[in-house]
């Protein structure tokens, strides 16, 4: 590392090496808070994945990576500022303590660059399972997602590139004016440069879902409702702009690194823990409604009128004909399961909820074809229709209905 002209280095204060002002304990604050909600709200995203809905996907390994690597990024800038210096002014710093501090420095930037890479990608993946095939319309969304998904991996890859090898050899990075020969890029124009390009790849995971959104066939409130949770990429956006504010000011604009680059500390841990938090909470909406069902009351009853309508218009008239039966089934089938997907979309829980509830459709068929009542397979004590081979006719029965001798197949 290069030290300071010595013509600015003349006219700093004299140094404080023993009670030096500092910034106080801000970072450390705000990491344990910050990282403490991300690591909870993350936690019950994979619980719910795994323990309720069985829908964990690559998704879900993607944000426990970006977790794991903004717990190294807060515990890296927690001992920064308490222990070495980063709250304090750069002529208040030992420069015996410097090496430390610039490897502390790099470590913080590339675990921000990690985790911030891979929870977007993991954002941009779930979005991509709302897709499902991602056919018919949905083909521009999949494509807008890969793009983004490659542009998001392909940033975070160059910036680790440069900032590992920006000095050759690499050693020279970190120790104070290197004797031997060496050569060094321009540091502050490379984070600040990244920092840049991290403000645009916010705003494009954060717009990007929303044409998505936009087009689910959900009733207006809960539309709003599923765009309100990712429109949290706003406040993340925010911190994005304000940390790249303070990295100009400390690594371009100023030689007290230290003191004018603490705040960076404080707005990539808000930063990082929003984008963990916004990614995982719409994953977040079965494991309410399990422990806490009168929250999604409302949304519960509205999803059940729907389906006991299907269920009506499908099985209400129990005098047709069993082909009448049988295409009128049919028919109905195909639309209800593309009912059904746009309905698990309150969830944002699409596309594995889909693949099972397909599964479970033709499962539950017989072995002449015969559709049951979606209201059969879900209350055994509602009326149960049977068809009987021997009339072609339905009839109902109440309760349990067991399969009566001479007859076909009892639903």
């Amino acid at each position: 590392m290069q030290l300071p002209p010595a013509a600015v280095m003349a006219n700093w204060p004299t140094p404080n090496y023993v009670d030096p002002v500092t910034r106080g304990h801000g970072v450390l604050i705000v990491n344990v808070v910050c990282i403490s909600l991300a690591f909870v709200v993350t936690i019950l995203r994979i619980y719910t994945r795994l323990r309720i809905t069985s829908t964990a996907g690559i998704d879900d390994v993607l944000i426990v990576i970006g977790l794991v690597f903004a717990i190294a990024m807060v515990a890296v800038t927690s001992l920064a500022s308490e222990k070495w210096g980063f709250n304090r002014h750069v002529w208040d710093i030992p420069v015996t303590w410097f090496p430390t501090i610039e490897k502390l420095n790099l470590a913080f930037q590339l675990m921000f660059s990690w985790a911030s890479g891979f929870t977007k990608i993991s954002l941009l993946w779930f979005c991509r399972r709302l897709l499902g095939a991602g056919k018919g319309n949905f083909v521009v969304y999949n494509w807008a997602y890969i793009g983004s998904m490659v542009f998001v991996a392909l940033s975070v890859f160059m910036f680790t590139f440069f900032s590992i090898f920006q000095c050759s050899p690499v050693k020279a990075y970190w120790e104070v004016e290197p004797t031997y020969p060496h050569k060094c890029m321009n540091d502050g124009d490379i984070v600040f440069s990244a920092s840049v390009i991290n403000i645009f790849t916010d705003f494009l995971v954060t717009t990007i879902p929303m044409p998505l959104i936009w087009s689910l066939k959900l009733p207006t409130r809960q539309r709003l409702a599923v765009i309100s949770i990712f429109g949290l990429g706003v406040v993340v956006n925010v911190a994005g702009s304000v940390r790249t504010v303070y990295v100009w000011k400390s690594q371009i604009a100023s030689y007290d690194q230290t003191w004018q680059g603490w705040p960076i500390l404080i707005a990539a841990a808000v930063e990082i823990s929003l984008g963990l938090i916004c990614s995982s909470a719409p994953a977040l909406r079965p494991l309410i409604a399990t422990f806490l069902p009168r929250l999604l009351q409302s949304t519960s009853n509205i999803y059940g009128y729907n389906r006991q309508n299907r269920s009506n218009r499908l099985w209400s008239s129990t005098g047709r004909s069993r082909n009448s039966h049988m295409k009128h089934a049919s028919e109905s089938r195909q639309a209800g399961y593309e009912s059904d997907r746009f309905e698990i979309m309150r969830t944002v829980e699409m596309e594995t909820w889909t693949e099972s509830r397909l599964a479970y459709h033709n499962d539950k068929m017989g072995t002449d074809n015969r559709a049951i009542s979606p209201d059969d397979i879900e209350k055994k004590r509602d009326p149960m229709v049977y068809t009987s081979t021997a009339s072609g006719k339905s009839s109902t029965s109440f309760g349990r209905v067991e399969s009566p001798v001479g007859m076909g197949r009892a639903f």
